[in-house]
């Protein structure tokens, strides 16, 4: 049974259908309706069309909009659902906004190759309204060559809505051997999705406790590599920019790499750009941070 809404709501949200914008006039169906994301969710993912509650989230305030066909299918159900008149959500998606475009971050496709069904397993785990603060990395390689662990601690920040997870992307080197999250700490694993072929995993980090707009946390997690050959390289890739960013490399201390060299890409078919090289010495890990970065591919590759 759906809430009563008070006369303003109902006058506003006509309002909103009739003159837009599609965020503004989403959030008051939403709220008219008295149901919340995560509910929203639920009933979207049983009607076979799941969409993350962080992508609803994102689609309210602005950040992102619906464009790929399954993210229409999806508004389609959510018109039913809230009792809107069929189409007065989407028709507003082809006016023009008005005022400042709210800040958006990079596409995933834009930092990952256009694969097989990479793409689409990344857009449906939405996390714009996330960004990381601080990122500590240390990346463990084995006397062959190959990653073996890697063990990460972020400090992130709730954007302009409630968060409850973080998205973690990793992909191994090895065809057919993705890399799988073994521990974390201050969160706990949700949604996994694999494409094995890719050596590609999605892990959702659920939050031990939901957060606020503009309130930090900090999330620790371990993956394990099971690639069977040499790695070359390891980068982080940002959609949003990063206050620090800190990545260090243990090799093991009997087979050290010839050469390390830092870089910098805006995608992943584009130059490499801002590269240095990093001095190996043995005893220390090889280390790069970078401070005030913006989005993009950010990695080290090793020559053996």
């Amino acid at each position: 049974m759906r809430l009563f809404a008070p006369a303003p709501v109902r006058e506003r949200l006509a309002q909103a259908l009739a003159e837009g914008p599609f965020e503004h006039a989403l959030t008051l169906a939403i709220e008219r309706s008295g149901l919340g994301l995560a509910r929203l969710r639920e009933r979207l993912a049983a009607s076979g069309v799941p969409v993350s509650t962080t992508t609803l989230s994102s689609w309210r305030t602005g950040r992102s909009r619906p464009e790929r066909p399954e993210s229409l299918r999806a508004l389609t159900l959510l018109e039913r659902m809230l009792d809107v008149p069929p189409d007065a959500l989407r028709t507003l998606l082809d006016r023009p906004r008005t005022g400042a475009p709210a800040p958006r971050p990079t596409r995933w496709d834009r930092l990952w190759e256009n694969r097989s069904l990479l793409p689409a397993v990344l857009n449906s785990f939405e996390d714009a309204s996330l960004e990381s603060v601080s990122v500590h990395e240390a990346l463990r390689v084995d006397a062959q060559g190959r990653m073996r662990s890697l063990h990460v601690r972020e400090v992130v920040r709730a954007l302009d809505e409630p968060v409850f997870g973080r998205i973690v992307a990793m992909r191994g080197f090895t065809p057919g051997q993705a890399p799988t999250l073994v521990s974390a700490r201050y969160c706990r694993p949700g949604n996994v999705q694999l494409t094995p072929e890719q050596a590609f995993s999605v892990t959702e980090l659920v939050l031990d406790y939901p957060l606020a707009p503009g309130e930090t946390a900090i999330v620790e997690y371990r993956f394990a590599f099971r690639d069977e050959e040499p790695d070359l390289r390891y980068d982080r890739r940002f959609r949003l920019p990063v206050a620090e960013h800190l990545l260090e490399v243990h090799f093991d201390p009997a087979v050290l790499p010839a050469e390390c060299v830092s870089y910098r890409q805006d995608s992943p078919t584009g130059p490499e750009l801002e590269t240095a090289e990093v001095r190996v010495r043995p005893g220390v890990p090889v280390h790069v941070i970078r401070t005030g970065q913006g989005p993009g591919i950010h990695g080290v590759r090793w020559r053996w």
